[in-house]
């Protein structure tokens, strides 16, 4: 790659943010502004000049964001083999160094990582009276107050729809809850960015250590970063300061999961002398598009000034359409795209339909298949969640980390051996008794006094995770040693009893053959010594918003918080009304209200060419057509890029003539003819 070449084809803002180097950097990207082509330039260029590739580490919110960002840096300095610098998610960076640093802090480097399925089991476990417990308060909710208080939120999130006191209990079962999780040598997704803080604040030779290697700090989305996020680059940054951050105050919209917008508005107080750098020039919208946006955003009080352009001309001006209910909003979509798609011949895949909640898919799901129109819904149940792989992951995770009772517990009820609640409750009440792990006592069940028959099944359980974890160590062997495993104890004739239905029988038992091909995959491409940590590793941090292998078809179906990263030539945003957009519980106005705001402009951005906003009349509420106000947010765009249409619109003629003559034609070609 010329470097001058690539420099020459930037514009002035762009260049000023690659070129500068040294010092306090914040470089405020505009939707659509090129920001990820600057991120990568910038790493390419700070090694065009002789900064150290392992100098660098660069981090971001994605998996997606951080492969995307490796394979453009590998191609601007050349490929092969050369080294990379660090580039990242939060998770997997904070992972790498707990995995190496941990035991200062009392737990094994082999720990385990648990999701929100496992740490609400490990709530019941700790409460004796479980009833009582579920009746009071939804563990989820005790979970997220939980997670708030470790992210430092001085406010956690209190139930509306419970009497008890949720936040004082919470914040009274945290220090067992943490206790727990450090006997059982696992770690939850929180703890994975606060022990490393910690460990840096407690441990500074730890803290040394990773400074003097990551002279040179990027992040990327810096308006989404938290409390605990904010600390941890303030100590990695230490006194040289040379910290870039790139983001957008416009389009921070994950306050309610504990989102700092403060950390990008106050950066230039959190490090005097920051030069900043806008990037407003939009390459991705059209110019009404952005009018749209701009007439918008600026109703917000707390923000950094900006607003957005383009070069590419107005284009088709914004569409309003305000249906009679819910059902009609639908129909009018799908009547809208399939004009779109047999007029101009646009790919389903080019459209998107964004609304507040995924509540509201419904009516456009059953609106599409009766138009028979392809989509795909995004923000559905991820792969790894389904039953039948957290049932085989259980497996894995206790062939890891033998200290996790949990897992162990799980993976030995699936199939079912014989080992009831009362045998599983004496074999824990012994290991407690001499101060060993649940999976220790199983291997010694004949010991515990359970029953001679339940004691052989314990006993036979533990045996087989002996004789698995030595397989799996084997290189090149997991793949094969997890279909063996499988076969071994009748997995797949167990789901077929669970599901009664064939057909859903059949596609879980392809969910697990799945699985195993993704093991395979994961010994074929890991880099260095593949390992079931490392594989388990890889399944915890996933957050493709869909299958890997399974790319959205057809229309997208999506929420706001979904859609943001995302692009579309064409967008429907729908469901625009009070109590919807702004939600019911932002009505007062302060920072709820301004980042509600935030999530229809982040919409309005994700358009390319044409962008359609829709409302009704009435919306079925509690099962009861009621009444809808249009959302306050469609008075703030400016009415001369605006224009409203009604249900049937009077055709020219020689356009319909058109129009039919393009469709007939596009139905020959479709059919062959």
């Amino acid at each position: 790659m010329n470097m001058e070449t690539e420099l020459n084809r930037l514009n002035p803002a762009q260049r000023e943010a690659v070129m500068t180097v040294n010092g306090p950097l914040l470089v405020l990207a505009g939707a659509g502004s090129g920001k990820t082509r600057v991120i990568t330039m910038r790493v390419a260029r700070m090694i065009h000049v002789g900064v150290p590739s392992e100098a660098i580490l660069a981090v971001t919110f994605t998996n997606k964001a951080a492969r995307e960002m490796k394979e453009r840096v590998r191609l601007m300095i050349g490929g092969g083999n050369g080294k990379l610098p660090v580039i990242s998610t939060f998770h997997s960076l904070c992972l790498n160094i707990l995995r190496r640093e941990i035991e200062p802090l009392g737990y094994r480097r082999n720990f385990t990582i648990y999701d929100t399925g496992e740490q609400v089991s490990l709530l019941r476990h700790m409460l004796s009276d479980i009833k009582a417990f579920e009746k009071s308060f939804k563990p989820d909710d005790v979970l997220e107050n939980i997670s708030r208080l470790k992210n430092g939120l001085k406010t956690p999130l209190k139930s509306e729809e419970q009497d008890f006191d949720v936040e004082a209990f919470s914040a009274g079962l945290f220090p067992g809850y943490q206790e727990m999780m450090k006997s059982l040598n696992v770690v939850d997704f929180d703890d994975l960015l606060l022990l490393t803080v910690r460990l840096f604040r407690e441990h500074p030779g730890v803290l040394e250590k990773y400074r003097g290697r990551f002279r040179y700090l990027m992040v990327d989305e810096y308006q989404d970063t938290n409390k605990v996020q904010y600390d941890l680059i303030r100590l990695l940054a230490g006194e040289r300061k040379n910290i870039c951050v790139v983001g957008d105050d416009d389009q921070s919209i994950y306050g309610w999961r504990g989102a700092s917008l403060h950390n990008i508005l106050d950066f230039e107080r959190h490090f005097p002398g920051t030069k900043v750098v806008r990037l407003e020039q939009n390459y991705r919208s059209f110019g009404n598009i952005l009018k749209a946006a701009n007439g918008v955003i600026k109703n917000n009080g707390k923000r950094m000034e900006k607003s957005l352009r383009t070069d590419r001309g107005d284009g088709p001006e914004v569409c309003l359409y305000r249906a009679e209910d819910g059902e009609d909003e639908a129909l009018w979509v799908a009547d809208r795209i399939s004009r779109i798609k047999y007029e101009k011949n646009t790919p389903f895949e080019d459209f998107a339909v964004i609304y507040r909640a995924n509540t509201l898919s419904k009516p456009f799901e059953e609106a599409f298949r009766a138009s028979r129109i392809p989509y795909t819904v995004v923000g559905g149940t991820s792969y790894f969640e389904r039953k039948e792989i957290k049932d085989l992951a259980a497996y894995l995770k206790i062939m890891a980390n033998p200290e996790d009772d949990l897992g162990l517990l799980r993976a030995s009820g699936v199939p079912k051996r014989g080992i009831g609640p009362a045998a599983t409750g004496k074999l824990a009440e012994f290991a407690r008794r001499h101060s060993i792990s649940l999976y220790e006592a199983f291997a010694r069940a004949g010991e515990a006094g359970i029953g001679d028959k339940a004691a052989d099944a314990a006993a036979g359980f533990a045996s087989l995770i002996e004789k698995y974890t030595g397989l799996f160590k084997k290189s090149g062997e997991m793949g094969r040693s997890l279909r063996a495993l499988v076969e071994e104890v009748g997995f797949n004739d167990y789901i077929g009893e669970l599901y009664k239905s064939p057909e859903m029988a059949i596609s879980r038992v392809e969910n697990v053959d799945n699985f195993i091909g993704s093991l395979y995959r994961y010994e074929e491409n890991a880099g260095g010594k593949p390992s079931l940590q490392g594989f388990l590793e890889e399944m915890a941090l996933d957050d493709e918003p869909w299958d890997k292998d399974q790319r959205p078809f057809g229309v997208v179906l999506t929420t706001f918080h979904s859609a943001k990263g995302l692009e579309f030539p064409v967008v429907f945003i729908a469901c625009l009304e009070e109590d919807v957009l702004p939600h019911k519980k932002s009505a007062l106005p302060g920072e709820s209200m301004e980042e509600e705001r935030r999530l229809f402009y982040v919409g309005i951005t994700r358009a390319m060419r044409e962008l359609y906003l829709t409302c009704a009349r009435h919306r079925m509420r509690y099962g009861r057509k009621a009444p809808s106000t249009p959302s306050r947010f469609l008075g703030e765009i400016p009415e001369d890029v605006v224009r409203k249409i009604q249900r049937l619109e009077p055709e020219d003629p020689v356009q319909e003539e058109i129009r039919a003559k393009a469709f007939f034609a596009r139905m020959k070609e479709m059919l062959g003819d």
